[in-house]
């Protein structure tokens, strides 16, 4: 059977725009030649402004895409070894643009204002890497496992892996859930329990793990530990090769990619709740527990990331097979978009609360609530005699 029989009839329109995300991944490159012929250091902002700026302009005028593959045609799409290997195509881009970032810096005569703009330019390439290590993590097979390693020890993220699986996908839309955002909980709020949290979990999932087998967490089997040492060996290999000026670059460049990765665990999920049943345990995940959107451009950089229903639903399917639920409640705009609006806090709450009303249908008891917030918020949005009403 020809693989355009197995797809029984289903062509993905996206097939030859998934690599754009590792093309467009390569921006602080094109900016850095730039600046050598130039001369001009704005030419190095040319990344953020891009992602944030442009994207947003274009996908006002691009639409969104609601398809989804037939059944059928999931197998032979799943299969393809186009989709894995255009993921996996990050892995060696991603580490060339921070190296040649790293020798930048510590070779070219830049001002400050350089130095920070290409920070932020490889920081938000490193939150891309983060980004596809989360795709490729949840395969099972050894090349995909260590991928998604080498990609999050590039930030500093060795430990998302075991959290994320293990972690987050247990707990989400539940107060148990570091990664989960309350409602009323601003983005710097969030970040302040969400990273530490997530370290924290993932270190005692592998602290457990490894004590049933009699092992020590300080042993190499400890992912958390022999991934951060990766990191450390690699940042310390730079430094070493091109001085002190870089450990700024590196640093503050780790912690930008790991605030982009907050950003989506903040927004995937705010305010959302899974139920708990009468014996205190909380009803399964479903397509309403996470925020989607189905914004093209967006979607093709971040591998489907905003199909997260489904993601969760079904968290080894690929990103090429990720399927739009309508029952799932849908942001206005896509992540880059929703990422700007998270950051301004007034603009964000504006946006997102009454939608996050909408989907309680009045009921806020339903809510996931920040408990300071919760009295104004009630105030404010709780109707239940709205749903009776629409019952009726």
């Amino acid at each position: 059977m020809t693989h355009a029989a197995a797809l029984h009839g289903y062509r993905d329109t996206k097939r030859y725009l998934w690599p754009l995300a590792t093309v467009l991944g390569g921006l602080p490159l094109l900016a850095m030649w730039l600046y050598t012929r130039t001369g001009y250091e704005s030419v190095l902002w040319l990344s953020p402004v891009f992602f944030y700026v442009f994207i947003p302009l274009i996908e006002g005028l691009w639409g969104t895409d609601r398809s989804n593959p037939p059944k059928e045609a999931i197998p032979a799409l799943r299969d393809d070894p186009y989709y894995r290997w255009a993921a996996f195509s990050a892995l060696p881009v991603c580490y060339f643009i921070w190296i040649t970032g790293a020798w930048f810096v510590a070779t070219q005569p830049l001002s400050l204002n350089g130095y920070i703009a290409i920070t932020v330019a490889n920081g938000l390439m490193g939150s891309g890497a983060l980004n596809t290590a989360h795709e490729v993590g949840h395969r099972r097979d050894k090349t995909a496992i260590n991928v998604a390693r080498f990609l999050l020890c590039l930030c500093g993220m060795g430990h998302f892996r075991v959290e994320h699986n293990m972690g987050h996908h247990v707990q989400v839309a539940t107060p148990e859930d570091s990664a989960t955002a309350m409602m009323g909980e601003s983005f710097y709020a969030f970040v302040l329990h969400e990273l530490p949290g997530g370290f924290k979990r993932a270190w005692n999932i592998e602290k457990t793990r490894l004590a049933r087998k009699g092992k020590s967490a300080f042993s190499l089997g400890n992912e958390v530990l022999l991934n951060s040492l990766i990191t450390i060996t690699f940042y310390t290999a730079l430094t070493v090769t091109f001085g002190l000026i870089v450990l700024p670059y590196l640093i503050i460049g780790a912690l930008l990619s790991n605030l982009m990765l907050s950003s989506a665990n903040y927004i995937e999920h705010y305010g959302l709740m899974r139920q708990k049943r009468p014996d205190g345990s909380y009803e399964r995940v479903q397509p309403h527990h996470s925020w989607n959107a189905n914004h093209v451009l967006s979607n093709v950089l971040l591998f489907h990331l905003q199909r997260h229903s489904d993601h969760h639903a079904h968290a080894e399917r690929p990103y090429q097979c990720l399927r739009h639920f309508d029952t799932s409640p849908q942001l206005p705009a896509g992540y880059f978009t929703m990422f700007v609006a998270a950051w301004n806090p007034p603009i964000w709450f504006r946006i997102m609360d009454p939608l996050v009303a909408r989907q309680m249908g009045g009921d806020m008891t339903k809510a996931y609530i920040k408990p300071s917030k919760r009295d104004k918020i009630m105030a404010k949005y709780h109707h239940p005699e709205a749903t009776l009403q629409a019952a009726e």
